[in-house]
């Protein structure tokens, strides 16, 4: 496949990125899913809220800047959140 600047990518690579993205999704959504149950709290954790708006906006942050063509990057976030993503997934099943 060849993108809007020319720069060709592969099957492979298009489905990593979409690995990549889903994984950057689902933690997104955990993150927002913790702070609504925190927030609904009588007494709710304000330091574990921060911590997890935090959290969130780093995965918004990487999965806006996450470009197929970029590999290295695609293969670091499935190596850094894979892990934690499949084990909050099992938790939550």
């Amino acid at each position: 496949m060849v993108s809007d600047n020319n720069q060709e990518w592969t099957q492979d690579d298009c489905v990593n990125f979409e690995s990549a993205r889903e994984i950057l999704s689902g933690l997104i959504g955990f993150r927002v899913k913790w702070i609504r149950s925190e927030r609904d709290k009588i007494q709710p954790k304000t330091t574990d809220i921060t911590k997890w708006e935090t959290e969130k906006t780093t995965f918004i942050e990487e999965r806006r800047r996450l470009n197929v063509l970029e590999q290295d990057n695609v293969s670091k976030i499935q190596r850094l959140y894979g892990k934690e993503f499949k084990r909050l997934m099992e938790y939550n099943d």
